[in-house]
């Protein structure tokens, strides 16, 4: 058969030529068409599908999204390589985020290949399909709504602030890699959080070793399920079957993360049953769970490393991002740093800690966090599986089976979204001003669907107040006690990561304030 199709073309010539110029006018045109637009768009080649778009711009694949997606009307299917299985719909639509994750949540699922992209976190909420999510969702609202568990969270950030965070740039003064100290703050907190166990990586005797193991390799699988997204499952899959690259790195990731936690639920299982029932920390709450009285070791250990792996470099993210727009927005810190000294009127020694009950009045402040993830949400895009054939506001048509990313980078940069100051870190557009929207400089309230920092629809994010409280606690003790300024050259750029970590870190000048 092969024979007698290769002796027709040889035969035939102008067949070969013919199908050649189709194809070369065919790119052409794609080029000169994405040449006229305001900014460079993805073009679908021969072959290589829009795997070129992916390659000339790694390294600012976000940025790169942003600028694309308002161009192509905010929602685009991304085509792979041939024969890879790699398309995907990429969408920034608020109208889209509605439908697939609030009206329609049942429609879109986490999918058949998200569990195995995240297989670090095993079996936990984080990757639950439809199938098992509603029982992991109730046990982990038990948890995170109890009023036990939720005093001891904001008591461990306010004591690991105290006691760590601050006395840390005190001591450190100077240049400080600011990302990094964020790193092993929010390692602390949760870690503590988690297990009840102090870890101390951002004390002070600490101050110049290496990062430690565990935040480490929470960090290489981070990065490695970012190339699980973007390359074609069959490259990332026999990188691991041949344990190479970066998914030898996550294989000793997961070896590193499974010591530390097994070890901690091996020591809460060697305790007295009445001294495990009366703690407060996350382990705690899930072994004296009415809900599954037998919880294995497994699902100890899922719960604990999808609550890490979600809270620690989140919080982190949030607050290296909040920071630099502190210090390049310095009439924001100054709006800030008044606020917190209205709530703050006494003369007290040594550094001031603001508890949660505190910062309840802080609105400005909140604003600025808000508007900050608005530009630079922690987690800048979310991920959904069709269930079935079903059809989109606007009228794109979607598969059954067709992966759709949620890219939420994006979406704060739509001008038709956010008005045409949407590039522009302004905590204002969160505050009301009294004209038919509640009471002046009230803290404003945007749909999930548009803002979806914290996800939307029922699988919103169970910490998101707890979170919040977290960053402001730790921006509130710094702002109040320290003067943060950003290293005069020092370029911060977003990473290419799951987690919207920097490129560089963020160096900066710290100094304790004299009016403090």
């Amino acid at each position: 058969m092969g024979g007698a199709l290769l002796s027709f073309l040889l035969s035939y010539p102008e067949f070969i030529l013919a199908a050649a110029c189709f194809l070369a006018f065919a790119a052409i045109r794609r080029a000169r068409d994405a040449r006229r637009r305001a900014a460079p768009v993805p073009v679908s080649w021969p072959v290589v599908g829009m795997l070129p778009f992916v390659v000339a711009h790694l390294g600012r694949l976000l940025d790169a999204a942003a600028a694309a997606l308002p161009e192509l009307g905010c929602t685009f299917m991304f085509r792979g390589p041939w024969l890879v299985g790699a398309d995907f719909l990429v969408t920034c639509d608020p109208a889209v985020f509605r439908h697939c994750l609030v009206a329609n949540f049942a429609g879109y699922d986490k999918g058949r290949d998200f569990a195995e992209m995240f297989d670090v976190v095993g079996d936990g909420l984080l990757v639950a399909d439809a199938a098992s999510w509603a029982a992991k969702r109730h046990l982990a609202a038990s948890v995170f709504t109890s009023a036990a568990f939720r005093g001891f969270v904001l008591s461990t950030v306010e004591r690991q602030t105290r006691r760590l965070l601050v006395p840390f740039l005190d001591h450190a003064g100077g240049v400080v890699e600011l990302e990094d100290v964020f790193m092993r703050y929010s390692l602390d907190v949760s870690y503590t959080v988690a297990f009840a166990a102090d870890l101390d990586s951002l004390s002070v005797a600490s101050a110049a070793e290496p990062f430690p193991p565990f935040g480490e390799a929470t960090r290489v699988t981070g990065e490695a399920v970012l190339l699980r997204h973007i390359a074609p499952a069959g490259w990332w899959k026999l990188m691991r079957w041949l344990n190479v690259g970066v998914e030898r790195r996550l294989a000793d990731a997961k070896a590193v993360l499974d010591e530390f936690v097994y070890r901690e639920i091996a020591n809460r299982r060697s305790r007295p049953a009445p001294a495990v029932a009366g703690g407060d920390d996350l382990l705690s709450m899930y072994m004296a769970s009415p809900i599954d009285p037998a919880m294995s070791d497994q699902t100890l250990r899922d719960a604990a490393v999808g609550f890490m792996f979600a809270a620690k470099d989140l919080i982190a993210a949030a607050l290296t991002w909040l920071f630099y727009m502190i210090c390049t927005h310095p009439h924001v810190e100054a709006k800030i740093l008044d606020e917190l000294r209205s709530l703050h009127t006494t003369t007290t020694a040594g550094a001031v800690v603001f508890d949660a009950d505190e910062l309840r009045a802080a609105t400005y402040l909140h604003a600025a966090v808000l508007e900050t993830l608005r530009l630079y949400p922690s987690a800048p895009f979310e991920e959904k599986e069709a269930v079935g054939d079903d059809v989109l506001p606007g009228g794109t048509a979607v598969r059954k089976g067709t992966r759709v990313v949620f890219c939420l980078y994006a979406m704060g940069r739509v001008e038709g979204i956010w008005g045409s100051d949407c590039r522009e870190f302004r905590p204002e557009r969160w505050l009301s001003t009294g004209d038919g929207d509640g009471g002046a400089g009230k803290v404003r309230q945007e749909p999930s669907y548009k803002f979806a920092a914290f996800n939307a629809g029922p699988r919103s994010c169970l910490g998101k107040d707890l979170g919040l409280s977290n960053i402001k606690i730790a921006a509130a003790a710094i702002v109040y006690n320290f003067t943060v300024e950003l290293v005069a050259g020092h370029v911060v750029e977003p990473k290419d990561s799951v987690v919207l970590h920097t490129k560089n870190g963020l160096m900066v000048r710290v100094k304790r304030r004299e009016t403090a």
